[in-house]
């Protein structure tokens, strides 16, 4: 090989590239993305993570409203945990203008959701819920009867609970008040809030 791109046989070729390839590559790329050339949904795509701002209160004292976030794109593999918080596509039943929505989860497929003890506390299969990250007096402003967190689907609601809209709001409201989980668009690192 007397240089890149002039070798003796094409296997060479291809081996030779494929080694600067290699090294020069993530280099270009930092490069690039420090400058912001580089297309978000590129970069999100190499990184597997997205950024997402809280668009309202409905998340405090967890996230303030302007909070930007960093979550981890599930890519179809995301199997739910009570207490995670997610970016996800609110379901075409609650309306809205299309964009996401930043919720925590509160119950997964099978788990039946109620509220509330008489502590106030939310209850899931009939045990209250400890909730340290909720600052407001009761687990909710309203009661609601047990419902059932069908598969494939997630009971969701907001930390500041006197003023989210979340399953609680649409359940109520004669709407399907659970989320399908492919709508999860992002599971947030609350750690990444500035």
């Amino acid at each position: 090989m007397r240089g890149i791109g002039v070798v003796s046989s094409p296997d060479t070729a291809v081996v030779a590239f494929r080694g600067l390839y290699i090294l020069i590559v993530p280099f270009v790329v930092a490069g690039v993305s420090a400058c912001s050339v580089i297309p978000e949904p590129l970069i999100s795509k190499a990184t597997g993570r997205e950024s997402y701002r809280e668009p309202s209160e409905a998340m405090m004292p967890t996230l303030k409203k302007g909070d930007l976030v960093t979550g981890k794109i599930p890519g179809g593999t995301y199997a739910p945990k009570v207490g995670d918080v997610i970016a996800f596509l609110p379901p075409k039943s609650w309306g809205g203008s299309g964009g996401y929505m930043i919720k925590r989860v509160i119950g997964v497929p099978g788990n039946t959701v109620s509220c509330c003890d008489p502590q106030h506390r939310m209850v899931i299969d009939g045990k209250p819920v400890d909730e340290p990250y909720v600052t407001n007096e009761r687990a909710s402003n309203f009661t609601f009867e047990p419902v059932v967190v069908p598969e494939g689907r997630i009971w969701v609601q907001g930390d500041n609970r006197d003023v989210s809209l979340d399953s609680r709001n649409h359940h109520r409201m004669g709407a399907e008040g659970t989320v399908p989980v492919s709508n999860v668009i992002g599971v947030i690192d609350v750690s990444t809030a500035r």
